[in-house]
C-alpha cells in the first residue's frame, strides 16, 4: 500500500526508521521503508548500514542531488503510493495512521506540511527559526489558497503513476527549488494536490551561517530555472521572487536595486549571521538583490 521513501544525507536514520515501522504496524497497513543514501560521509554510512534488515537500504557512490534521487525511488519502491520524508523529520504520534486514513480516498498528491518547535532565542539559529516559522509553517487551510505554490518535498505522498509521468527535473543540480518547479508541473498537468494537517517537525535547524549558504545556493538554482522558464509568464507569476523581479525589470529598476544591494549586502549579511537583525522583508530584499546580481552576470 505505502512505500515510505527517505533520501539520506549525513543523518543517522536508525531511530527514525524504527519509529516509522512501529507507527505503520500500529496503523495496520501494508508498507515498506526504502532509504537511499546520497553519498554521505563515511561515519554516517557505517552507522546506517544497521538499517539492513530493518528496511531496504541503498548507498550511492556519488551525490546525485535532491531532484534525481527522488526519481530514483521509483526503481526501488514497490507500492502504488510513495511517502517522501526528509531525513531530518521528527514524527508526531499517529503520523502514519492519519495518512493511511487519507489514502482511502485515493488522492493523487498529498502534502502534510511542516512545523517548527517554539521559536528559539538562540541567536546562532535565529535566522532559520524565523524563516521557518513565518514562511514555511502553514496550516492546510493556508496552503489550500495556493495549493501548487505551497508544495514542499519534505513531507508528501504521491501516486507512483504521477511521479512516473511527471518526474522531478534532474537539471536542478544545486540545492533548492526542485519543489517550486515540480509544483508548477503538477499545476500544468492539472494534478490535484490535497493539503492536510499532518505535519512533521523540522528536526535540524541550521545555523545562521549554514542557512545563509543554502539560501545563496537556492537563489543560484532559481536563476538557472529562470534561464529555462523566462519565456513562460505563468511560471514567473507563480514564484514571488521572479514575479517581483519581472516588475522591477519592466520599470527599469533592476539596476538601482542591484546597486543598493551591493551597498547593503555586507550589513545585511552581518545582521543575519549574528542573529541580531532578522527581518523577513530585509531577507526578501537580500534574495532579490542576489538574484539580480546573478542574472545580470548571465545576461552579459
Amino acid at each position: 500500500m505505502l512505500s515510505i521513501c527517505i533520501p539520506i544525507y549525513n543523518r543517522d536514520m536508525c531511530d527514525t526508521v524504527r519509529r516509522l515501522a512501529e507507527q505503520a504496524a500500529q496503523a495496520g497497513i501494508e508498507y515498506e521503508i526504502v532509504c537511499i543514501d546520497d553519498c554521505s560521509e563515511r561515519t554516517y554510512k557505517e552507522g546506517n548500514r544497521a538499517l539492513h534488515g530493518m528496511c531496504r537500504y541503498v548507498e550511492l557512490e556519488q551525490n546525485i542531488g535532491r531532484a534525481r534521487i527522488r526519481n530514483l525511488f521509483l526503481q526501488y519502491a514497490r507500492y502504488d503510493y510513495l511517502l517522501f520524508l526528509d531525513c531530518d523529520s521528527l514524527l508526531p504520534d499517529g503520523f502514519i495512521k492519519r495518512y493511511a486514513e487519507i489514502l482511502r480516498q485515493k488522492p493523487r498528491v498529498v502534502c502534510g506540511g511542516r512545523v517548527y518547535e517554539a521559536e528559539s532565542d538562540d541567536r546562532e539559529h535565529h535566522l532559520r527559526y524565523i524563516y521557518g516559522i513565518r514562511c514555511e509553517s502553514h496550516s492546510a487551510a493556508e496552503r489550500r489558497r495556493q495549493p501548487y505554490r505551497s508544495f514542499l518535498t519534505n513531507n508528501f505522498i504521491i501516486d507512483r503513476e504521477v511521479l512516473g509521468a511527471i518526474p522531478f527535473d534532474e537539471r536542478i543540480a544545486l540545492y533548492g527549488h526542485e519543489d517550486t518547479l515540480f509544483g508548477y508541473c503538477l499545476m500544468q498537468h492539472r494534478v490535484p494536490i490535497v493539503h492536510v494537517d499532518n505535519p512533521v517537525i523540522n528536526g535540524d535547524v541550521e545555523t545562521n551561517s549554514e542557512f545563509l549558504r543554502k539560501t545563496r545556493e537556492g537563489v543560484r538554482s532559481l536563476a538557472a530555472i529562470y534561464g529555462w522558464k523566462k519565456d513562460d509568464p505563468l511560471f514567473l507569476q507563480q514564484v514571488s521572487l521572479l514575479d517581483f523581479y519581472g516588475k522591477m525589470r519592466r520599470f527599469g529598476l533592476t539596476g538601482i536595486v542591484g546597486w543598493i544591494y551591493g551597498l547593503l549586502c555586507p550589513v545585511l549579511e552581518k545582521g543575519f549571521l549574528n542573529g541580531k537583525f532578522v527581518n523577513m522583508k530585509a531577507f526578501a530584499f537580500y534574495k532579490l538583490g542576489l538574484f539580480i546580481q546573478i542574472v545580470d552576470k548571465l545576461i552579459r
